[in-house]
């Protein structure tokens, strides 16, 4: 890993007569200042991070490494060289992704209550995902406890279907819980499955727990479940997408893989309210090759990679000369060049402003000589009048076509 040190950016700026008098906060603020504004123009490769991925069927929205910043690519982690196999991912807009124009497999940024996920549609996947709920117009296959009660058929607020199950909290032990009674089912590979559930909320909980297994006694359970499937915080007033992975889960009792008939969830913190439950499904899973470029860009002295955005912490503002700013000598005379530029523009000296300048230039331009983006620009689809109508319809419909 190639790194710079903080103090021999200071010391670089420094020779400079001009830059001499700038104060070393200065100088700090203003190489922080130079990587805000480069990394609006370009993301550098070594801060191209490959992780992965796992992607269902009928899930569109996924949540993004702690430190992403934007996307590269997304592939399929198997063997791709057969061009038919391969995803071939199309970058679009979020209107474009969620109204699904045609039959491409799509990836967008999403933002949603100020977090951002990541939208993924694989059509041609084939994952199995399969409904197992219990039937939403009978009550009697529901069992309500703790702060929950008073369970109802409900045809007005539903999703995905043409019920949903209503129950009431009344906030008074804190733990709400709805158990379900559904038809058995035989899954000898659920170790490679995820559970999922749709639930409405009336109000945020503290926190949810899931559970799928044989009965009240026998079964595998989350951690508690703080955000929904794709990162973002549980919102109020809607219904929110939550599941946990069956290979990790917690074991309660003795699991039967033939007899799975039991799920429920368990909410807690959740103010006295009316809630809902939709369907429950189990989902299989692709791994898919996930390449991002973070947004840390310097390293402090204790850490291995990468660990900060910038040399001072946001938090503090305080910095050490000890940190590092990651990435070739190109990046660094970047990043050094433009920082002085700020400087030394605010001095009474055009010509070290100018000289200084220049040098700048000529590392940008031998920097993206070098290094060219990966980030994928936004496609949208675009339409010839004549894929949806021939030229007699327009001339019935008064057009001269001359």
């Amino acid at each position: 890993m190639r790194t710079t040190k903080l103090s021999t950016l200071i010391n670089r700026m420094s020779r400079y007569q001009t830059a001499l008098n700038i104060a070393e906060t200065d100088k700090v603020y203003d190489l922080d200042e130079a990587l805000r504004t480069i990394r609006r123009e370009v993301n550098p490769p070594w801060t191209l991070i490959k992780s992965t991925l796992r992607v269902f069927s009928d899930v569109l929205e996924y949540s993004v490494a702690s430190d992403h910043d934007e996307l590269a690519f997304l592939r399929d982690a198997r063997d791709t060289r057969d061009s038919a196999s391969n995803p071939n991912f199309r970058y679009t807009s979020i209107k474009e992704f969620y109204e699904n124009p045609d039959d491409r497999n799509d990836l967008a940024e999403i933002w949603k209550s100020g977090t951002k996920s990541l939208g993924v549609r694989y059509d041609r996947v084939g994952l199995s995902s399969q409904k197992i709920t219990a039937d939403l117009s009978d009550t009697s296959l529901y069992t309500a406890s703790g702060d929950a009660s008073a369970l109802t058929v409900d045809t007005v607020n539903t999703k995905n279907s043409a019920n949903s199950m209503q129950f009431t909290v009344t906030n008074s032990s804190g733990t709400a819980t709805v158990e379900a009674s559904t038809t058995a089912v035989n899954d000898s590979n659920y170790v490679k499955k995820y559970f999922f559930m749709e639930i409405y909320l009336d109000s945020a909980p503290t926190s949810l727990v899931l559970r799928f297994g044989n009965d009240s006694s026998n079964y595998l359970y989350s951690d508690a479940i703080t955000t929904q499937f794709d990162g973002s915080t549980f919102i109020a007033d809607d219904w929110n997408l939550v599941a946990f992975d069956l290979n990790t889960a917690n074991t309660q009792g003795t699991i039967s893989s033939s007899t799975f008939d039991y799920y429920a969830v368990v909410l807690t913190g959740a103010a006295s309210g009316t809630y809902n439950i939709s369907n429950a499904y189990l989902r299989e899973w692709i791994l898919m090759d996930y390449w991002y470029y973070s947004r840390y860009n310097c390293k402090t002295n204790s850490a291995s990679v990468a660990d900060q955005e910038f040399f001072r912490v946001d938090s503090t503002q305080a910095y050490s000369t000890d940190t590092t700013l990651v990435g070739d000598d190109e990046w660094a005379d970047v990043i050094m060049y433009d920082a002085l530029f700020t400087g030394v523009s605010d001095k009474e000296n055009p010509a070290i402003a100018e000289l200084v300048g220049a040098k700048r230039e000529e590392a940008w331009r031998r920097f993206f000589a070098k290094y060219p983006d990966l980030v994928p620009i936004i496609t949208t689809s675009s339409y010839l009048f004549s894929t949806f109508m021939d030229e007699s319809w327009l001339e019935g419909a008064g057009y001269d076509l001359q």
